[in-house]
């Protein structure tokens, strides 16, 4: 715990491994804003269209906004599909008092939702032509964060949600020693 910080907690795993739901359900019950890669990522498409380089500047812009807000003391749940080689997320947590959640799911699972949810989703992202791409990443360990050297909770989405939400709620509002 870094008291006087405000908190940041960041859920990230591999798309559709259930990220989103799990920080939607944790910005509201810390009463914080979720900052969700996607939403910085379809604002761009919409003016863009879709890219690697638009990926990219959305991580960019997103841990930018997310800076500002940990400086002015807001805290905020930073979501998104973050890979363990992107060192200014290191740079990032040094600024909040910061927790990590790492979501997964095992792998067939996890390309079944991908290829669900794709007609629901913004159309400037990639659809079921992106399997063996993140089939590559998933199996190298490539999504998540650098090592942090801060709390870390592992949470495995294959069957539900293990351990459940209330649970991962408890263990996120012990570490930042809040309140219900």
């Amino acid at each position: 715990m870094r008291p006087g910080l405000p908190p940041l907690v960041i859920v990230c795993g591999p798309p559709a491994s259930g990220k989103s739901t799990l920080a939607d359900h944790l910005a509201a019950a810390l009463r914080v804003p979720v900052l969700a890669k996607d939403l910085v990522k379809e604002a761009l498409m919409d003016h863009l269209g879709g890219s690697e380089d638009v990926g990219a500047a959305a991580f960019a812009v997103q841990f930018a906004v997310a800076r500002e807000m940990l400086r002015f003391g807001t805290g905020v749940v930073l979501e998104g599909a973050f890979f363990r080689r992107q060192s200014e997320i290191a740079e990032l947590a040094d600024h909040g008092n910061t927790l990590v959640v790492e979501v997964s799911c095992r792998p067939d699972v996890l390309e079944m939702r991908y290829v669900e949810r794709h007609p629901s989703r913004h159309p400037g992202h990639r659809g079921p032509e992106a399997l063996p791409d993140l089939h590559r990443r998933v199996t190298a360990g490539e999504y998540g964060v650098p090592d942090l050297g801060r709390p870390t909770l592992a949470v495995d989405t294959t069957d539900g949600m293990d351990p459940p939400e209330h649970e991962v709620l408890e263990w996120v509002r012990a570490k930042l020693k809040v309140g219900g």
